[in-house]
């Protein structure tokens, strides 16, 4: 089922790598151990966001009835993309001038808002949830138990991939986050 590789559909405006599942791309290996310990998460862009939005919808069926409940939750997933863009395009352009204490307390300041994020997310979820038939709701447990485990799968395999690539001279590396 295609569908499964946008789960946890809550976590995909704020784990972005699940935007990834929407186009997947083999993930290049660091040049070194420690490369790809300083990042910035992937972006998702607007339109993986309306897609992820639009199958979401069409997965969890929901009905004329819950469409009061679906609009805010799914305005609320908008709001988070825009608002993790925004902080993503702040945290690259800040980039270049950090020294490692700013860019690990930028990549905090970004895990925060994600996190609060996500409890917004959830709460628009809740409701939406209570709404769902017991089918409704065994079909979403379903869903986002598999999305669960298809993202960790994922970061597994990128991990054992880097793990096993062979060292090569790179730029230096920087701190972990």
């Amino acid at each position: 089922m295609m569908f499964r590789r946008f789960l946890p559909a809550a976590a995909f405006v704020l784990l972005p790598a699940m935007a990834m599942a929407a186009n997947p791309q083999p993930a290049a290996p660091p040049a070194n151990a420690t490369a790809s310990l300083a990042h910035t998460p992937h972006d998702p862009a607007p339109e993986q966001v309306d897609a992820h939005i639009t199958a979401l919808h069409d997965e969890l069926g929901i009905t004329k009835k819950q469409e009061a409940l679906w609009t805010p939750f799914a305005q609320t997933m908008r709001d988070n993309a825009q608002r993790l863009h925004d902080a993503i395009d702040s945290r690259r352009e800040k980039l270049p001038g950090m020294n490692a204490v700013e860019n690990m307390q930028s990549y905090a300041e970004l895990t925060v808002e994600r996190a609060h994020d996500m409890q917004t997310l959830n709460s628009s979820f809740a409701a939406l949830y209570e709404s769902f038939s017991k089918k409704q709701r065994t079909h979403a447990d379903t869903l986002f138990r598999q999305g669960d485990a298809e993202h960790a799968e994922r970061r597994q395999q990128a991990a054992d991939t880097a793990a096993t690539a062979p060292a090569t001279p790179a730029a230096p590396a920087t701190p972990a986050q």
